[in-house]
């Protein structure tokens, strides 16, 4: 019977970043998981680990998604109930890592490795046979450059194709995707300074998209309750304005408008324009990560199975 490969997309215990040369190429950490296999709090476990054991020479891992990802598989070689007070369940497992493409459904490096756990319960002799995998393992390091490699390899000759698929999702609308796609280029990518570029124009259009629609927004809840309690809706959507918008100005009217209405009773303060060019760019490149991650995160759902993979 064909093993059902499944994602477990899951938090680790924390997002895990280092960056190496001034360049991080983020990787979706998932346990693959076999019809009687490992137990979900092994996997969950395992995708922790994984995490932990990866995070090296200029790559993170988390449960947040990602085209490119790292993913584990145990195969039981060997398991054995062992007799005696307690008695313990004793296992021999197969670790498979691999480092791949899901969209593409390409595997670019791939190691198996031999561990060895024992516990009061299959589970818990799951959890200590995981408990060997760590980042000073001679083949997870050359594992980890060989994925890497190939990685880079991908983005310095796809990097003007991901700008021509970042600008027909501007067209959509879908700015979120559109950062999604930029904000996972690394920078020691051939390409990087077109792509940092692009996404500075790609946020702006961002932020004056949607500043024209949260001004209408604005505009219609004052116009429905021009009081204390319409002021308080004006507050919540102006504060989700970026100063640089181009609309901001319109903005700036409104808030007075409101203010001098309302008077003291309104204690919302619009956010000032910054005028320092490097903090603006820096922030923007931040604010338009924050956006690219929330996006990719609302992606996990269509991502639970990767069948391609066998």
């Amino acid at each position: 019977m064909k093993a059902i490969l499944s994602f477990v997309l899951l938090s680790c215990l924390g997002i895990i970043h280092l960056f190496a040369q001034d360049c991080e190429i983020h990787l979706m950490a998932v346990a693959l998981s076999e019809k009687g296999g490992a137990p979900a709090a092994a996997n969950k476990y395992l995708v922790n680990k994984l995490c932990s054991a990866v995070t090296s020479d200029g790559i993170s891992a988390s449960g947040d998604y990602s085209q490119f990802f790292v993913a584990a598989k145990a195969l039981p070689i060997y398991e054995e109930v062992v007799p005696g007070a307690p008695v313990r369940t004793a296992l021999t497992l197969s670790l498979n890592l691999y480092i791949g493409d899901d969209w593409g459904e390409k595997i670019f490096s791939h190691t198996s490795m031999e561990i060895r756990g024992v516990g009061e319960s299959r589970e818990r002799a799951y959890l200590n046979a995981f408990r060997s995998l760590n980042k000073n393992n001679a083949e997870i390091v050359a594992f980890l450059s060989e994925g890497k490699k190939h990685i880079l390899d991908y983005y310095n000759t796809e990097y003007r194709n991901i700008l021509k698929e970042a600008e027909r999702a501007v067209q959509l609308r879908n700015h979120e995707r559109a950062l999604f796609l930029l904000t996972a280029v690394p920078t020691c990518c051939e390409g990087y300074n077109m792509v940092s570029d692009k996404l500075e124009e790609v946020y702006r259009k961002y932020i004056n998209y949607n500043c024209d629609r949260l001004l209408m927004e604005a505009r219609t809840a004052w116009a429905a309750h021009p009081d204390k309690y319409g002021a308080k809706q004006v507050g919540e959507i102006l504060n989700q304005l970026e100063p640089d918008a181009s609309c901001y100005d319109e903005a700036m009217s409104l808030y007075k408008e409101v203010k001098a209405k309302v008077k003291d009773d309104w204690d919302f303060q619009m956010r000032q324009k910054y005028n320092d060019q490097i903090e603006i760019r820096k922030q923007i490149i931040e604010a338009a990560r924050a956006v690219g991650t929330a996006y990719g995160k609302g992606q996990q759902p269509k991502t639970t199975n990767i069948l391609w993979m066998k």
